[in-house]
């Protein structure tokens, strides 16, 4: 019998049974998910924050892909006096699985964010972690600029991250995939102007937030 005592989390029942999946692409799109804005802050949750309003829809989402890969419920949570919705996967089982796998626990910039050696190995995996990536911290903008005194709208599409290595492994990626990515001097942005070249995205890469598609739609589709 065990002694409850003797448990690290004594009053938390965090080994419920999971399934521990294969490399896939729905794999892969979570990893982009938690490399965007995911994290591991404890043994036993892996959280992503999102928008409450533009990205309720998104949050839906990502619970269900929680489902179809580890069998269990990711619950979502909205943060007091905040805009943002929490989704909660609790699970050590699939913490550990997690961090075996490539992901960071604590700080990711810290710690050596970097797209994992298994995705990077699969063009189709490539694929879906950026689209994981850009639906969390990317956005779909209108770049206004003049030529000539005439004021022109392109679609563009611009991804974020502090960490200078992480950024070059995306624009890497894109540049694989026939796509141009302009890196701002600063070094944590990358920016895609022309509103072609956001369709090429949307075609190759997809997406599955509807916060990236509408606004193309809208401005340039």
């Amino acid at each position: 019998m065990v002694n409850l005592s003797e448990l690290r989390y004594p009053k938390k029942s965090h080994r419920k049974h999971v399934r521990l999946p294969q490399d896939s692409k729905n794999l892969a799109e979570f990893f982009g998910i938690m490399l965007g804005d995911g994290g591991i802050n404890n043994p036993w949750q892996a959280t992503i924050t999102v928008n409450a309003i533009k990205d309720a829809r998104y949050a839906r989402f990502v619970s269900g892909l929680c489902r179809r890969l580890f069998g269990i419920s990711a619950v979502i949570r909205k943060r007091k006096n905040r805009n943002a919705l929490v989704i909660v996967l609790t699970s050590t089982d699939v913490v550990d699985f997690l961090v075996s796998k490539g992901l960071c626990r604590g700080n990711k910039l810290k710690n050596g964010i970097r797209i994992p050696d298994w995705i990077l190995a699969n063009r189709d995996y490539k694929k879906a972690c950026v689209r994981g990536l850009v639906d969390t911290d990317g956005c779909v903008f209108v770049h206004k600029h003049s030529v000539r005194g005439k004021m022109y709208r392109n679609v563009g599409l611009t991804f974020t991250s502090y960490s200078t290595e992480f950024l070059y492994q995306v624009a890497g990626i894109f540049e694989e995939f026939g796509i141009l990515p302009h890196i701002s001097g600063s070094g944590r942005h990358i920016f895609i102007y022309r509103t072609d070249a956001v369709a090429k995205y949307l075609k190759i890469f997809g997406s599955s937030n509807n916060r990236i598609r509408s606004v193309y739609k809208r401005r340039g589709g």
